[in-house]
């Protein structure tokens, strides 16, 4: 995302995948869904066990998402080029992903969000490549990497989205 509008190379007309980081705000907490919009099925990838409240939170928190995405599919003509076997607006089946890597501590579920979704974008089984210890040396990367995109930013003058005049 850059500023206040997300970038996007595609449309959902065109993909089959959707990838979206969640903040479930209540539990301070993020993580990655994924709309397939083949099978229309919704998987979260939640870095937290899921037992007891938590769990409860998360399904909560997807049940207006699996509501909300059908209704704006219809509404946008998107089942058309996109097919949904029994057609309709009812809710999407989320499904809270079991057997995946989790945070050792209460602080990583950004980086775990990220990982996740690189690994999604790439083809990797996040069982393999998203590793707790490991997090530590994702965060330097991505601080080191954060700072080299700001650096090249302003010696190229970039202009943000919000100082642009566009109205939104």
């Amino acid at each position: 995302m850059l500023g206040v509008r997300v970038q996007s190379g595609a449309s959902w007309w065109d993909v089959n995948t959707v990838l979206m980081p969640i903040h479930f705000e209540g539990l301070k907490h993020w993580a990655l869904v994924k709309l397939d919009l083949t099978n229309w099925t919704i998987d979260v990838y939640d870095s937290l066990e899921h037992e007891g409240p938590h769990n409860s939170k998360v399904r909560e928190g997807m049940e207006g998402l699996s509501k909300f995405i059908p209704l704006v599919a219809e509404k946008n003509s998107l089942f058309e080029f996109k097919r949904r076997d029994p057609p309709g607006n009812y809710p999407i089946p989320v499904t809270i992903m079991k057997d995946i890597p989790k945070q050792a501590n209460g602080g990583d579920c950004g980086m775990f969000t990220i990982k996740y979704a690189e690994c999604l974008i790439e083809g990797r089984d996040v069982r393999y490549w998203v590793i707790d210890a490991r997090m530590k040396l994702f965060r330097e990367w991505m601080a080191c990497y954060l700072w080299a995109h700001a650096k090249r930013k302003l010696e190229q003058s970039y202009k943000s989205d919000e100082d642009d005049e566009t109205d939104y």
